[in-house]
């Protein structure tokens, strides 16, 4: 007789399911069905294996502990020192956030801890820090204390208290407003060298632009500069339906799903992904778990309403991956997770709506099942790819990505297969918790569905990324946060030589530019990898092949581009791109050259001209690099893209020039979209 298991994390159940599923006959049955793509008998072959069948997911999470909570606080009240003085601890705000943290949310401790962290940021006149506890605390209703008089009593206290902080806290930021405003205007707008009240200055939110020009009338995230095309060899992309100039904004897309890296956690915000560590920035609890942090009520709620309180109970199950065989990034796992919650929620949009009560929970409907069934024959007739992949919600645009299910090994297959059976039951044993009951039919349905979001997310899935400036090298430096699909963006094809590049903005948003002039028919090329003057085209296609299942042909690959010589630069006739002299670029000889002839389209090329015209160029560039380590990258891009269109224009590829002037481009896009300090 079988026994029923219970398992709290991937990790604990990945390994004794990956070595029962290897065992006898299922090995040999699994890789037939890998073969043939058939998911819904990878599936059903799976969850015939006893201890799959039988184990069941349990709450896995770090819940509230006011015994804990208690004695926090009271650390944080401070010491006497030896001249009997009461004297703060000068750690007394992290430990005030540690028991904001850990007490329930419908104690006591609770409300005492967000009132002292907002009075707390108040006498240290961080005013932004303080209105932010105080939204807080305004937000709370009042149902969650309405138990006993006492308890509401205590509640409505505190409540009138951050009131009467917020009205204070207003009042005196207005002050800082007006001061700052005359100060500034007293300097004549030279901010750098006027002092600023601390208290005021607020960490930047960068805003995502929009897409340059119209929107496309079809692809609703992308400018009507590209269009998608389907071909045998290149499958779905996006090319270039007029010249398109460098630093053009083809791309702004918000995620379908995405998720946050286990390391960035208690730093990011679990929704938008800003920083936790600046100066104005605080740390928001959520209501039932210790493990993620928000940077406002505002993003807790939203995040609530969204997608957590589908995974908080069951958040920490997903960080318990520590085998080696899976090859697998933990954030992956949660980022499929969040594609059951999107398409869930898509299906009950109706409901959800009409349900102003927010007591309903969403059902496993039909609508949902169709949402979530993949489709076997793909259209790539243009029209109907693009009425696909028009809605940023549609969940056929998802079910399209590409996923390589019949070119890896069955081996691997079978770990996506795994993973996708422990995040089905982990979805349906949350909606148990709701009451909510999920037949045998339906789970597979779910876990097929997962299975094919897995395999998309190796070839689909997309960096979050915050950028950290290093003082010394005056760099920014992308640093990993999270995880993301996007539809759209996933259209756009590989090159080891791109030209276009990502970029980060708040809550999961990437903006797609161009890096360089792009021509009318041209194709759009991002990097999936190292780019051709970073690594070796040998190391590039390797890996370009172990995970996308593809040969890289771009133009640095067949040429096998070197890295180039920082001496030579070689000019290219205009009209037919023919290469036609070398010039040094360090040549300080003033003497004149001849001019050359086109042996290909007898075009003439003043010599003399081009050399005077590019060392002025260059000179913009030297320009803009001051600018950026003077932190103005608003003033340096517009020279940087001036001296990249006269370089695309004039000399041929590769060249120096153009490497040292994208990464600039590069460097100037990482400061406008998310940083952290």
């Amino acid at each position: 007789m079988s026994v029923t298991k219970r398992c709290i994390n991937f990790g604990e159940f990945f390994k004794t399911a990956y070595d029962a599923a290897t065992a006898g006959s299922y090995a040999d049955n699994f890789k037939e069905l890998s073969k043939n793509e058939d998911r819904e008998g990878m599936i059903k072959a799976l969850i015939d294996v006893p201890y799959i069948r039988n184990v069941k997911i349990v709450e896995s999470y770090r819940g509230k502990d006011d015994i804990k909570a208690a004695e926090l606080y009271e650390k944080s009240r401070g010491t006497i020192a030896k001249d009997g003085i009461l004297h703060e601890d000068t750690n007394r705000c992290s430990i005030l956030t540690e028991t904001l943290f850990t007490a329930s949310v419908t104690s006591r401790l609770f409300l005492n801890a967000l009132l002292d962290c907002a009075q707390y940021w108040y006498n240290s006149k961080a005013f932004v820090k303080c209105l932010k506890y105080c939204e807080c605390m305004l937000a709370l209703p009042d149902n969650l204390y309405d138990k006993t008089t006492e308890s509401m009593n205590d509640f409505l206290e505190r409540r009138k208290a951050c009131i009467q902080l917020e009205q204070e806290c207003s009042k005196n930021l207005k002050i800082l407003s007006s001061q700052d405003r005359r100060s500034r205007k007293k300097c004549n707008g030279n901010v750098s060298v006027c002092s600023r009240n601390s208290s005021l200055l607020i960490t930047r939110t960068p805003a995502a632009p929009t897409v340059a020009g119209k929107q496309h009338p079809v692809l609703k995230n992308c400018s009507d500069a590209v269009t998608l095309q389907y071909d045998e060899k290149r499958g779905r992309h996006l090319v270039a339906n007029k010249n398109i100039r460098a630093g053009t904004v083809l791309i702004v897309e918000s995620p379908f799903a995405y998720c946050t890296n286990k390391e960035a956690l208690d730093r990011n915000c679990l929704h938008c992904h800003a920083t936790l560590t600046s100066n104005d920035s605080v740390k928001i609890p959520c209501h039932f778990c210790q493990t993620v942090s928000f940077c406002s009520e505002k993003c807790r709620k939203e995040a609530w309403q969204t997608y957590h309180q589908y995974e908080c109970f069951i958040f920490d199950a997903f960080n318990g991956n520590d085998s080696e065989q899976t090859e697998r990034h933990t954030s992956h796992l949660l980022l499929a997770y969040r594609m059951i919650i999107s398409g869930f929620l898509s299906s009950n949009i109706e409901q959800i709506n009409k349900n102003t009560g927010g007591s309903e929970i969403p059902c496993l409907n039909d609508n949902f099942l169709h949402h979530i069934t993949p489709i076997n024959e793909r259209s790539n007739d243009t029209e109907t790819m693009c009425s696909v992949y028009g809605d940023p919600r549609n969940y056929r645009a998802i079910l399209n990505l590409e996923t390589n299910c019949t070119k890896i090994e069955p081996s691997i297959n079978l770990v996506r297969a795994v993973e996708a059976i422990f995040l089905a039951k982990c979805f349906t044993f949350v909606l148990s918790k709701m009451d909510v009951v999920c037949l045998k039919e339906t789970f597979i349905s779910l876990a097929v569905a997962v299975l094919h979001y897995l395999q998309a997310i190796n070839c689909n899935a997309y960096e979050i990324v915050e950028n950290i400036y290093d003082k010394k090298t005056h760099v920014w430096e992308p640093r990993n946060v999270g995880g993301a699909i996007y539809p759209s963006v996933s259209l756009v094809n590989h090159s080891c030589y791109p030209n276009v590049v990502r970029h980060s903005y708040p809550s999961g948003i990437v903006v797609v530019r161009t890096l360089r002039f792009v021509g009318k028919g041209t194709e759009i090329l991002d990097c999936y990898g190292s780019h051709w003057f970073a690594e070796g085209r040998l190391s590039r296609r390797e890996y370009l092949w172990k995970k996308y299942c593809f040969l890289c042909a771009c133009e640095a690959c067949t040429h096998n581009w070197q890295y180039p010589s920082p001496e030579t630069m070689n000019i290219k006739c205009r009209v037919c791109s023919e290469v036609i002299a070398v010039i040094a670029l360090n040549d300080k000889n003033a003497q004149t050259i001849p001019s050359k002839q086109c042996p290909k389209c007898t075009e003439k090329i003043d010599m003399n001209k081009i050399k005077s015209q590019l060392k002025q160029s260059v000179e913009k560039r030297l320009y803009a690099i001051s600018k950026m380590y003077e932190g103005h990258y608003e003033q340096a891009l517009p020279r940087l893209l001036e001296h990249i269109q006269f370089i695309e224009k004039f000399f041929a590829a590769p060249n120096m020039e153009t490497i040292k002037t994208q990464q600039c481009i590069i460097q100037c896009y990482n400061a406008f979209g998310c940083t952290s300090q």
